[in-house]
């Protein structure tokens, strides 16, 4: 089944991600598409797509240790929807 996840980042967590160097990857709003069984697989696999999109602009350790410890806080889901499939 096919999920569009959109999902909120909090300023606190753009704030930090801009210090960083992370500018162009996330806004405050983001939407995904992911493929999943379910509604919670869907939603820790838009998590970490939003993790790769990051890492895919800027990778360091402090980069790194951000997204283990601190964004799963920062970041919540606000709408989740199943997309037909065409036939």
């Amino acid at each position: 089944m096919i999920y569009k996840v959109s999902m909120e980042v909090k300023k606190k967590a753009l704030d930090s991600l801009k210090k960083m160097g992370i500018k162009k990857s996330i806004t405050n709003k983001n939407t995904y598409f992911i493929d999943g069984d379910d509604p919670d697989s869907a939603c820790f696999e838009a998590f970490n797509k939003l993790k790769d999109v990051i890492i895919s602009e800027k990778i360091s350790d402090e980069i790194v240790e951000y997204l283990e410890e601190d964004l799963h806080n920062e970041v919540k889901v606000t709408k989740l929807l199943k997309v037909k499939p065409y036939a």
